[in-house]
């Protein structure tokens, strides 16, 4: 469960604009701003290493720490730049702790599917589950067993498993969340592809390899 317990370090952010936002980032910097209902927004800068450490733990909560307040928030949107790999802002929500919120919780399936080792293909149509609940029960994730699932079984909303005080919104009961289908013929074409591009790579290595010794 998150207890806000991943904390942040930010500071004030008083410069704006993308050349200010270029300089934040070349300085190891990341601009942010922390949004926040019936309040004013907070323009912070958060150090790139402390974001990434406290990120990577994929929490859903964090205190953030700026000019002596501590503000739970979540994480509303994280822009990244794909083409040159680096996060070029972040968008919090601030949450009162003792409100329900809305937020998106990811699904993450765990166990040896029994149909998926005997001829079919596990396949998972909702990967976030949007909820209602207190932020100091909102799990960082929901871990759905499927080691049961035969071929042609299927995994409701309605049979998740989730933590006291945690809702689902939005969903009908009866939505899948798993099931588990036989293979395609689409799909067997593609694991009968893999084979010769293997081939046609081994042996682009190995041409590569003789030209190195000439």
């Amino acid at each position: 469960m998150s207890k806000a317990e991943n904390v942040i370090a930010a500071q004030p952010r008083s410069e704006f604009g993308d050349n200010a936002s270029r300089r934040l980032r070349k300085a190891g910097f990341i601009p942010a701003i922390i949004y926040s209902r019936g309040k004013e927004s907070i323009a912070v800068t958060l150090k790139t290493e402390e974001w990434q450490v406290a990120y990577a733990k994929k929490a859903s909560l964090y205190t953030i720490c700026v000019d002596g307040k501590e503000i739970p928030a979540i994480v509303k949107e994280v822009q990244f730049n794909h083409l040159k790999n680096y996060v070029y802002h972040i968008d919090f929500m601030a949450v009162d702790m003792a409100e329900e919120i809305h937020a998106a919780v990811a699904l993450h399936a765990f166990g040896d599917c029994y149909g998926a080792s005997h001829g079919g293909v596990l396949e998972q149509e909702v990967h976030e589950l949007p909820v209602t609940c207190r932020p100091d029960v909102l799990p960082d994730q929901i871990k759905v067993d499927v080691t049961n699932l035969k071929v042609g079984d299927v995994l409701t909303v309605a049979d998740l498993v989730l933590p006291e005080g945690v809702k689902v919104r939005g969903l009908e009961a009866g939505e899948i969340v798993f099931h588990v289908v036989l293979p395609t013929a689409d799909s067997v074409a593609e694991e009968g592809s893999a084979e010769p591009e293997a081939i046609n790579e081994k042996k682009a290595e190995a041409r590569a390899a003789e030209k190195a010794k000439k």
